[in-house]
């Protein structure tokens, strides 16, 4: 009887090397989220090191769909704790916005936005809605890439040590902020009207 191997890939072959596991990813991506509140809130150089921290979160996010492909653990736990840690770590990256001179008003409302979009969807998957139309322009990934955006520009801004270093930051943060509302509150209606027009059917 003849077998076939498969070629396994250069990135497959480091995974299984060092036997990462899809929990692994998750809870990395975490710890990166949570650290990127607590080193940014120093200032400085240290926003751009928050944003190499919001760059690792984004890549073990990567990270856990390609091991969980290849391990095939995509189960009822999954479900629970992965969007439970991407509401947790878009917590600590709006915190780290708001101790960095972002509104509270506006790092609120986003983190409402956001909470508010991930909740009707929910409730609609148990309602048996499925398909790409529930995928909108407030997912969690462009609040990842927001926050990169703010954090990584903002850091650059410091690291120059100019005299408006600081304000100017603190600008480009408040920007990056209102993106990821506008982001949110449009993503939600496309979602609501997509939810309503499945619904009536």
């Amino acid at each position: 009887m003849e077998t076939h191997t498969q070629p396994v890939g250069s990135a497959d072959r480091v995974l299984r090397g060092l036997r990462i596991t899809p929990t692994t990813m998750v809870v990395s991506g975490l710890v990166f989220a949570m650290v990127t509140s607590l080193v940014s809130a120093r200032g400085g150089v240290w926003v751009l090191v928050g944003a190499g921290c919001v760059l690792a979160t984004i890549a073990c996010e990567w990270g856990y769909v390609a091991v969980s492909d290849r391990v095939g653990e995509l189960g009822r736990r999954a479900l629970v704790f992965v969007p439970l840690s991407n509401r947790i770590a878009e917590v600590a990256w709006l915190y780290g916005f708001w101790r960095l001179g972002v509104p509270a008003g506006v790092v609120v409302a986003a983190g409402a936005v956001s909470f508010t979009h991930e909740y009707v969807r929910s409730r609609a998957y148990i309602a048996g809605l499925r398909g790409s139309g529930m995928l909108t322009l407030g997912e969690h990934s462009g609040r990842g890439w927001a926050a990169l955006a703010g954090y990584g520009i903002a850091g650059a801004v410091a690291v120059t040590g100019a005299p408006m270093a600081e304000g100017l930051g603190t600008g480009l943060m408040s920007i990056a902020a209102t993106a990821w509302l506008l982001l949110g509150v449009l993503g939600l209606i496309q979602l609501t009207i997509v939810v309503s027009a499945a619904l009536r059917k």
